[in-house]
């Protein structure tokens, strides 16, 4: 797949709270991206609450997100509140903008999961959300071209 003159570059936005799960996150998503001769830019963010804040910002420079990170269920409610807000605050985001947004914000119970999750030679769930962005990036603007 060759850059389409319709895609003008992919953002992967990554939280960096568990900095070993986001960096195997974005080496399965760039692995991806690099494969395709797809353009990208990295922004990364303290935790998955920052992520909401740059989506509007960023939106007329970028075809699609791709949004990586983790969150790890505790012992208190803090888990459930970052995960519904940072879920509802992006997909509010694409739905309203009919903008493309992937995620492999990955919501576990524990640290192992997570590695499993992330992993290239495991789940590989950063690929997965690249794939994905790329899809819907097809969809949204081959639809629009066609109406």
């Amino acid at each position: 797949m060759e850059q389409k003159n319709y895609l003008k570059k992919i953002l992967i936005i990554s939280s960096n709270f568990y900095p070993e799960i986001s960096e195997n996150l974005i080496k399965g998503a760039t692995k991806l991206l690099d494969s395709k001769k797809i353009m990208y830019d990295i922004l990364s963010v303290p935790g998955s609450m920052e992520i909401p804040l740059f989506l509007k910002k960023k939106k007329k420079d970028f075809s699609g997100y791709i949004i990586l990170g983790c969150i790890i269920k505790g012992e208190t409610d803090h888990y459930e509140v970052v995960k519904n807000v940072t879920l509802s605050k992006i997909y509010e985001f694409s739905y309203a903008n009919n903008f493309p947004v992937s995620n492999a914000l990955l919501t576990v119970e524990n640290y192992s999961q997570a590695l499993e999750r992330s992993r290239i030679d495991k789940k590989n769930l950063g690929e997965n959300a690249a794939k994905v962005c790329l899809e819907l990036i097809d969809k949204i603007k081959i639809g629009r071209a066609h109406v």
